[in-house]
């Protein structure tokens, strides 16, 4: 056989979220629908994997596509700070799409500055473009500004 051997899903998974500066740790309670969680600093995360064979389109509505991977997301017995995520993974594009699950919908992570994460189907175009731009300080500035 030529070539590279594909990459285990949850190794995969590893290694990415190692990347962006996260710690893993598998689910090994196989009664609960997750495949583990991530953390770092102030923030942790429950992830559960799916690996497809084709891509999914830019236009995809995530909750017709995997209604049970986000259902079971939803109703997992943590408490509410801990953030979910569906991770995606295609056979073609060899790489994760990013999704936030919430209580009432969901949304595809595009670009993350602090992780370093880029989503391949990012739109630069579109972001460049936006009518609105937002900058939340999370820390003072010196000389005691807020």
């Amino acid at each position: 056989m030529k070539g590279k051997q594909p990459e285990d899903l949850r190794n995969g998974w590893k290694a990415c979220a190692e990347k962006m500066g996260y710690h893993c740790a598998e689910n090994t309670d196989p009664t609960l629908p997750f495949d583990g969680l991530m953390y770092r600093e102030t923030v942790m995360v429950a992830v559960r994997l799916k690996k497809v064979r084709y891509g999914i389109g830019d236009n995809c509505i995530i909750e017709q596509k995997f209604p049970d991977d986000l259902e079971a997301l939803r109703t997992l017995p943590l408490p509410p700070y801990v953030l979910r995520e569906l991770w995606i993974r295609t056979q073609n594009e060899r790489a994760y799409r990013r999704f936030y699950v919430l209580p009432g919908t969901t949304a595809e992570i595009e670009e993350n500055t602090k992780e370093g994460y880029r989503n391949t189907h990012f739109r630069e175009a579109y972001w460049k473009k936006a009518p609105f731009r937002i900058v939340i300080p999370l820390r003072k500035e010196e000389g005691g500004k807020s």
